[in-house]
């Protein structure tokens, strides 16, 4: 079922953006009581307290995988709010095996993903381009999807009202919400043989945004941690940088703690932060989460794209963020991680930066999710 990722018809993406764009907009995010929520909920009471024990009890910890599991529960929590949400941060088990399986069946999506046609007229006379098990694997990965899904509708039942989440200790399931007003919403569809488009088109809709928050999100922390890790003086300084906030982002056990002095930051405080700023832009920059091709499909009419003129309509083409980050025109020693160009950028430099940064795409299908993915990093 076509997604808003997905869709090659640019009418129909366009409407599928218009319904969801207001509830990624940096407005909205940073303005938003069930975002603080959640922020509050998993930074505070789930991923501080592994990230304290650990430090108390000099264990490792595998980043990778604690900031993929932190970004699946914030997003699928914006999704399908709390209760319903999954809780990765603290189900180690579950944490494991489903990110295990999420990453078993990378390499195997050239075929679905750029011959899906294809894959599926084989697949009518029993040919198969792709293991068994990677089938099965890819289910268990929608399975958590669709549970979450299902205890949506659950939930709305028992408790009269999706809007009334704040009283069963929840949030309100925003992305959710937003789909089913617009699009429909029967979950026992699902779970009979003819399933109903809305529903399908809402799932697959909601599965995506998973996909893609979770996965870019872990990451990008990864390779910010990575350096940070290395420099112990920017560390300092980022520290004193997070301090000098209103309240200071800082982190006390919770069984010492009350909820007033456990309050986070204002997000545009958050926002305003320079160094910060600076640190995650250039982990952007130098290691992209989407590093690879992002396909766009040439208008009717011919055109001309990087000095190629008549490009004829209907053509496939791309551009790809690893290598636009890495003009050395723009960004002098490119391959050198250095937060500070950012921060010593001449105004007329950083337009320029600007324009050559594209982590998240630009163009009416650039990532709808940048303000939420800056905001959850």
């Amino acid at each position: 079922m076509p997604n808003m990722f997905s869709m090659v018809n640019n009418r129909q993406h366009a409407a599928r953006k218009r319904i969801l764009a207001n509830l990624y907009s940096k407005t909205a995010i940073q303005s938003s009581p069930e975002i603080r929520k959640i922020s509050r909920a998993l930074l505070i009471e789930r991923f501080l307290p592994i990230i304290d024990a650990a430090a108390r009890d000099q264990d490792p910890v595998d980043i990778l995988e604690l900031g993929s599991a932190f970004a699946m529960d914030f997003i699928s929590a914006y999704l399908f709010g709390l209760s319903n949400s999954s809780n990765l941060l603290q189900d180690l088990k579950t944490r494991t095996q489903w990110l295990a399986v999420y990453h078993s069946t990378k390499p195997y999506s050239f075929w679905p993903q750029e011959f899906p046609a294809l894959t599926s007229f084989l697949s009518r006379f029993h040919v198969r381009v792709l293991p068994r098990w990677v089938d099965i694997a890819s289910d268990e990965v929608k399975d958590l999807c669709l549970k979450m899904f299902k205890d949506v509708d659950s939930f709305s039942k028992e408790s009269g009202s999706l809007s009334r989440a704040e009283e069963f200790g929840s949030t309100e399931p925003v992305v959710y919400n937003q789909l089913s007003r617009f699009l429909g919403s029967s979950t026992e569809a699902l779970s009979s043989e003819s399933s109903s488009q809305p529903s399908l088109s809402i799932a697959s809709e909601l599965m995506d945004h998973l996909a893609a928050g979770h996965e870019t999100t872990g990451v990008t922390l990864t390779y910010l941690m990575h350096e940070l890790s290395q420099r112990p003086i920017l560390q300092s300084s980022l520290r004193s940088e997070l301090l000098s906030l209103s309240p200071p982002l800082t982190y006390h056990s919770l069984s010492t703690t009350t909820t007033d002095s456990s309050e986070l930051p204002h997000p545009r405080a958050l926002d305003a932060l320079s160094l910060l700023d600076a640190i995650l832009m250039e982990t952007l920059r130098l290691y992209p989460a989407a590093p690879g091709p992002q396909p766009r499909i040439t208008p009717v009419t011919p055109t001309t794209l990087a000095g190629y003129p008549n490009v004829p309509g209907g053509v496939r083409v791309s551009a790809q963020a690893y290598s636009l980050h890495r003009n050395p025109e723009v960004f002098p020693k490119p391959e050198t991680w250095n937060p500070e160009r950012w921060l010593r950028a001449s105004d007329r430099s950083k337009h320029e930066m600007m324009r050559w940064f594209w982590a998240f795409g630009s163009g009416a299908r650039m990532c709808i999710g940048s303000h939420f993915a800056m905001h959850g990093k």
